[in-house]
């Protein structure tokens, strides 16, 4: 099938809402689409069209991600559909492909994304960096056995003080998780703090602020849904995105959110896979935790993605990434990596590490030992290679994407 692919003009942007829309199975919600269309960048959209109709999206956010030590530009690809009536006719692969060239004629060495199906995207290169967790705890169980001391005080705050405040905070803990992604004025206007939030979640929204001496030093956003059965409340917290520069705000912020009345149940969405909060706990076993994918990351251009972070040991190691998808990024790389930087070049010398390019996307994070992945037989090495490369590529803390973009 012949189509079209290219940027979208602005008066374009509802027939690519539509698309879109019916791809995921929703009706665009007109008051979001004011705010969407302030964020999207328009010379960075692709539509495929077929006759003038689009069946196909995609878009890209411009970001730096953190990653061990550093951070990288990166491509945040979203938008990502194909109209049901053309599904398995090769559009996503043509787009993708098409996007992929675009990236790396920008020169951004990583792209990343969430997918909505776990299955898709490995077969254009990218690896899953980063996973999340969802959890549910009772009230009744959410006593603290352990937490560091508070001296500080949580305070309700609007919408256009957090707006103030809250990107300071959040520029403080940044460059201390790798997964994170910068967040510019429109984003935190548009998307962290915007009034409207896609789904149309259920319960009323607030925002509370950790302050010591008037310093903000970390902020929660959630929401309560009231309900109650024979006259007991029943209501959930439901907290969206918790934020801590220390370690008093977060102990204070939990604390704050245990502390809400009339609510029966706890909910913490898109956590940390090393939250301290469960050796906070007095009986952490009563604290329900879903861990699920979140960050996918492709790697574009191999050198520059390994010199853009630290490593936690010195050493060096010799990979050979295979990429069938992106044949540019194929290559024998010679990596030398320490805590004060990295050297990486291509090599003749014989290959410590064989892998694809969604394994070392995996990997760049920190997220996941590459001898797991051998294990898995994914990856190829012998075992004193791989234990080399993972004292290098391991790093405090794990890789964390805390906003669906």
């Amino acid at each position: 099938m012949a189509v079209n692919i290219r940027p979208i003009e602005h008066e374009e942007f509802p027939a690519f809402a539509r698309a879109n829309g019916t791809a995921f199975g929703y009706e665009p919600v007109p008051e979001r689409m004011e705010d969407t269309m302030t964020l999207l960048e328009f010379d960075r959209t692709l539509a495929a069209f077929e006759d003038g109709d689009i069946v196909g999206t995609t878009a890209i956010f411009s970001f730096d991600t953190t990653t061990p030590g550093g951070a990288l530009p990166t491509a945040g690809v979203t938008w990502v559909s194909v109209r049901p009536t053309h599904r398995r006719q090769g559009i996503l692969t043509q787009i993708m492909r098409r996007q992929l060239s675009d990236v790396h004629e920008r020169e951004e060495p990583v792209a990343t994304l969430w997918a909505s199906e776990s299955v898709i995207y490995g077969r254009f290169g990218y690896g899953l960096a980063a996973d999340g967790l969802d959890l549910e705890i009772a009230r009744e169980h959410t006593g603290l056995a352990h937490a560091p001391e508070v001296s500080g005080r949580c305070r309700i705050v609007e919408t256009d003080e957090a707006l103030r405040t809250w990107p300071r905070v959040y520029e403080r803990i940044l460059p201390s998780v790798p997964g994170l992604n910068s967040r510019n004025e429109t984003w935190w206007t548009c998307k962290s703090l915007s009034t409207f939030e896609f789904g149309r979640p259920v319960g009323t929204r607030f925002l509370v602020q950790y302050e010591e001496d008037g310093e903000p030093l970390g902020y929660a956003r959630y929401r309560v849904k009231g309900d109650s059965q024979l006259g007991v409340p029943t209501g959930t917290v439901i907290v969206q995105e918790l934020m801590a520069a220390t370690d008093a705000a977060y102990a204070a912020l939990w604390q704050y959110v245990f502390g809400v009345d009339l609510v029966s149940t706890v909910h913490g969405n898109l956590r940390r896979v090393d939250e301290p909060l469960f050796w906070m706990l007095a009986d952490p076993r009563r604290l329900a935790r879903r861990r699920h994918d979140t960050l996918w990351v492709r790697v574009l251009d191999v050198a520059r993605a390994l010199e853009g972070r630290r490593y936690a040991a010195e050493g060096a190691v010799v990979l050979d990434v295979r990429d069938s998808f992106c044949p540019w990024v194929e290559g024998r790389f010679a990596l030398e990596g320490a805590a004060e930087g990295a050297r990486c070049r291509p090599s003749t010398k014989d290959a410590d590490v064989t892998l694809t390019a969604a394994d070392l996307g995996a990997a760049l994070l920190g997220g996941v030992p590459l001898r797991t992945l051998a294990r898995a037989g994914r990856v190829e090495g012998d075992a004193s290679a791989l234990a080399r490369a993972d004292a290098m590529f391991s790093w405090d803390p794990a890789p964390w994407c805390a906003e669906v973009f």
